[in-house]
């Protein structure tokens, strides 16, 4: 609310000028982080940077080499059929071949009763167009590859008359360029964005559990007498967090657009995903919570203590929470990278809870009676560890029913 307010407060030049509202990233701020997000062995977005610029690299490299006649399609049918995985590149490459094929069928055909006459073709062009446009989409990626075939046909002939046989050089092209591509889909990662998914989930819920402790420590510091360096910590472990969180969410985009059967359903997936998000939105709430000054957004009398420091009880109950509940996500998250069997959900902690209760009744009130702001964050602060910890079970039983990691669960 408040970045949106700020956005509406600029003037209409900066709004022409496409001016960010003061205290939001900027464009390269936010381009720099994004990009050092993917700058780890396991990103799914350098995996394809990397597989689609030694594809491209080796079409250019065997085009030469052959010195065929036009070397562009190779490069063209490279990238092309190239995709995540071999198993998909090689469906590709076979369907692209076979469609190249058709379409030089197709032109040879129609070639033979028209023979030099230009006219005719000019006629058929739009409509080839218009088919090899609309075919990947409507019908099918083979389908695309003969009508482009069909059309290049056309258009060479058009150009400078040479009859069906530019179709052989088109099929010659073709099948070179989808030999690279199979090639490198075989040498560079040839298990796709599957594999990657779960290191990627595992990273995510172990950044972003490393996020929540920092923000709890944070918060557990008198505001004076925090030092730069719990701040500094916090905000670290925040982007590191958010990088983790794209990493995953690039991986799962991928693997909803690669082929074949999905060993594990899509819901599952998106369960476990969710509960990456749950577990950053409370960190981001907690260390919100704790960085306020003063206390005045809980009312008149919260400002009665605005540095009061937490109880050592209540500091040490929250903390032994907080150690509980993210030391069974990092458990849960080596689980799901194969590390170590699912943990079982944390049972509720009655003693924390009055603990944590008693501690709130008798040192956190000023002479009133009224909670300080110091109880209302405390509170805050426990109720979102609360629901994470309610959360758990929602996140092992998808892991052990299709045997995510190995379905094996924790002994009691």
């Amino acid at each position: 609310i408040d970045a949106a307010a700020r956005a509406e407060r600029r003037t209409w030049v900066q709004r022409l000028l496409g001016r960010q509202a003061t205290g939001l990233p900027g464009t390269l701020s936010a381009a720099q982080e994004r990009v050092s997000a993917h700058v780890d062995p396991h990103s799914v977005w350098l995996h394809n940077s990397v597989r689609g610029a030694v594809g491209l690299a080796l079409a250019v490299l065997v085009a030469n080499l052959t010195d065929v006649q036009h070397a562009f399609w190779v490069v063209v049918g490279a990238l092309s059929v190239l995709r995540s995985n071999a198993l998909s590149t090689g469906q590709n490459a076979l369907r692209a071949v076979l469609g190249t094929l058709a379409g030089f069928a197709i032109g040879a055909l129609l070639l033979l009763p028209i023979g030099g006459d230009t006219t005719p073709l000019w006629f058929l062009l739009p409509v080839t167009i218009l088919v090899a446009g609309v075919a990947p989409a409507v019908i099918s990626f083979a389908a695309g590859q003969a009508a482009f075939t069909l059309e290049l046909v056309i258009l060479f002939n058009i150009l400078q008359p040479t009859g069906w046989r530019v179709g052989l050089v088109r099929i010659e092209d073709v099948a070179i360029g989808c030999g690279v591509s199979l090639v490198v889909g075989l040498l560079f990662w040839p298990r796709g964005a599957g594999a990657a998914l779960n290191t990627a989930l595992s990273q995510a819920y172990t950044a972003s559990s490393r996020y929540l402790a920092a923000a709890v420590e944070f918060g557990m510091r008198r505001p004076g007498s925090r030092p730069a360096s719990t701040a500094v910590e916090a905000k670290r472990q925040a982007v590191r967090a958010a990088s983790a969180a794209r990493r995953m969410d690039d991986a799962f985009r991928q693997y909803l657009t690669e082929r074949g059967a999905k060993t594990t359903p899509l819901a599952e997936f998106a369960m476990l995903i969710g509960g990456v998000i749950g577990l950053r939105l409370a960190a981001d709430t907690v260390l919100d919570l704790w960085e306020r000054d003063g206390g005045q957004a809980f009312g008149e009398g919260s400002a009665a203590h605005p540095t009061q420091l937490p109880h050592a009880q209540l500091r040490h109950t929250l903390l032994r929470r907080t150690w509980q509940v993210t030391n069974w996500y990092d458990d849960f998250a080596r689980s799901l990278d194969g590390g170590r069997p699912v943990p079982r959900s944390l049972d509720q902690d009655a003693d924390a809870d009055r603990a944590l209760v008693r501690a709130l009744r008798e040192d956190l009130r000023d002479k009133h009676g009224i909670a300080s702001a110091t109880a209302v964050r405390a509170i805050w602060t426990g109720d979102h560890l609360s629901a994470l910890r309610r959360n758990q079970p929602t996140l092992v039983q998808p892991v052990l029913t299709t045997g995510l990691a190995h379905g094996e669960r924790a002994p009691d």
